[in-house]
């Protein structure tokens, strides 16, 4: 009776987070209310404060289904250093890139987080989970960057923190504009050779 009960209670979890992600990919974060994610869902507005404090505390945990896996991809760069560092970067932004142009969920989530969304005061906790992913990720290009700069395949000159921002904004662009203009660029098919263009910029001639 206790699994089906909890069973139960991960679907309508489900249920409230599929609503949500869909409702604000239609209408955007601040246009959608917690008594339209509930009639979407099928399920009561208490329902909702049952699993979620508050609307931001639902968006954060939509975010968090899709961040999961870049988090994953981050871990093997950092856990997992070797020779090639270049050679990490590029998979690691390749399999990210083709990871959210053949996801529909990752889509969605993504161009919410980049295109529907007001960064106001009620998203405050969302935005600083968002915000300690963009630091992770920077400083894991950081430390690669730092070993490519210690075997003398950086090039001369380069600031291992700035080339790593400088990554992760040029990243940051090609989402977004992907997401706005899919049609423009086969990005499962390019996405390796987006990222050689920049990284050719940073390596030892």
């Amino acid at each position: 009776m206790a699994r089906r009960t909890k069973a139960e209670a991960e679907s309508t979890r489900a249920a409230i987070l599929d609503a949500a992600e869909v409702l604000f990919f239609q209408h955007g974060v601040s246009r959608t209310t917690l008594e339209k994610i509930a009639l979407a869902a099928n399920v009561t507005r208490g329902a909702i404060y049952w699993h979620f404090q508050n609307k931001a505390d639902l968006f954060n945990a939509m975010l968090e289904r899709v961040r999961l896996p870049f988090h994953h991809l981050l871990n093997e760069v950092d856990n997992n250093p070797s020779d090639d560092p270049f050679g990490q970067i590029l998979e690691l932004f390749t399999n990210g890139l083709q990871l959210i142009a053949s996801s529909e969920q990752h889509l969605r989530v993504l161009t919410i987080v980049f295109h529907r969304c007001e960064y106001i005061d009620e998203l405050n906790p969302a935005v600083t989970k968002q915000d300690e992913l963009d630091e992770q990720t920077v400083a894991v290009l950081q430390r690669a960057l730092e070993r490519a700069e210690q075997m003398g395949l950086l090039r001369e000159g380069i600031s291992p923190r700035l080339a790593a921002f400088s990554l992760h904004m040029y990243i940051g662009g090609i989402i977004s504009n992907f997401l706005l203009k899919p049609q423009q660029c086969d990005l499962h098919k390019h996405a390796g050779a987006l990222i050689e263009v920049m990284l050719q910029g940073l390596k030892k001639a």
